[in-house]
């Protein structure tokens, strides 16, 4: 096929909305990336993409083209990339984002065993959802853990473990309610304590165990989870937390969980599509999902 060079060019640049960053990605020159855009505009008989103030946008041919070749495309990328890292290094450094309390409570044996292979150094960057898809867009990091269902169309994934939501409250009120069939409406005499103002993980608890929303007094937002149990360890009201957060907790006796266990989540590992054609980024996520499922094998112990 004559116009392979070009289709992969095509499929990056669609990936990336901007020619600029697909030239970076491909190592090419910017002209070099317009040519080969130029030429399959030829071949289809169709425009691909339209200009706009910060990049490019694709048109329906586009669309089409692209959900028709770009599967094919990583496939044959992979193919190759196998065959080069017979012999090519995957020494170097890989960088990681997703959300500190994961990473810190219950990562850490995954990524022990990466860097216990002795091939790769580990930078790790923690975010919310926003901030990793980010930092994955950006190339600023090049394998991600989210509990977001990442889109297919931009991302490929694996589910590397599941979080258990659990209703949580402060060991005064808790004590109070434990033995107490707990409805919407009971809890909404008590404060709640959350993420940030949409109350993420109580609305998704909500939405699962009692099919409404939470109309609790918000008592306090704070960014990281782990800040929530301890606020609510130290008496205020009740908070919504994964279970690898609080389990220890409870079984202490400074957490008291109320109402049935909540939905449990996926937890993904990501990376942009393409991605595994470098053998370290490869390697690494081959390294880490055969140590998927720690907290899963933890809620079942």
């Amino acid at each position: 096929m004559a116009y392979l060079t070009q289709l992969k060019t095509f499929v990056e640049v669609y990936r990336c909305g901007n020619i600029t960053r697909a030239a970076a990605n491909l190592q090419m020159s910017q002209p070099a990336v317009t040519s080969h855009i130029q030429a399959m505009e030829a071949v289809v008989g169709k425009e691909l993409f339209v200009r706009k103030a910060r990049g490019v946008e694709p048109t329906a041919i586009a669309d089409d083209l692209a959900l028709q070749v770009a599967s094919h495309i990583d496939i044959l990328e992979q193919k190759v990339a196998s065959v080069r890292s017979r012999t090519a290094t995957v020494y170097g450094t890989l960088h990681l984002a997703g959300p500190a309390e994961y990473l810190s409570c219950v990562a850490g044996q995954q990524l022990a065993n990466l860097l216990q292979a002795d091939r790769i150094n580990l930078v790790v960057h923690t975010g919310n959802k926003a901030n990793t898809y980010a930092m994955l867009d950006a190339d600023t990091a090049e394998l991600a853990v989210t509990a977001s269902t990442p889109d297919a169309q931009r991302y490929e994934y694996q589910i590397l473990d599941k979080e258990r939501l659990l209703l949580v409250m402060n060991r005064v009120e808790g004590k109070a309610l434990e033995d107490q069939t707990v409805t919407p409406d009971r809890l909404n005499g008590y404060k709640v304590v959350a993420y940030d103002e949409q109350l993420p993980l109580v609305r998704s608890y909500f939405n699962s165990v009692f099919n409404t929303s939470c109309q609790s007094p918000v008592a306090a937002i704070c960014p990281d989870i782990r800040a929530l149990a301890t606020i609510v360890q130290s008496g205020i009201g009740y908070t919504v937390l994964p279970d690898y957060l609080c389990r220890d907790a409870i079984n202490r006796g400074e957490l008291i969980q109320i109402g049935e266990p909540g939905p449990n989540n996926n937890i993904y590992l990501v990376w942009k599509k393409g991605a595994l054609r470098h053998p370290r980024i490869a390697f690494a996520k081959d390294v880490i999902m055969a140590f998927a499922n720690a907290n899963l094998l933890a809620q079942q112990m």
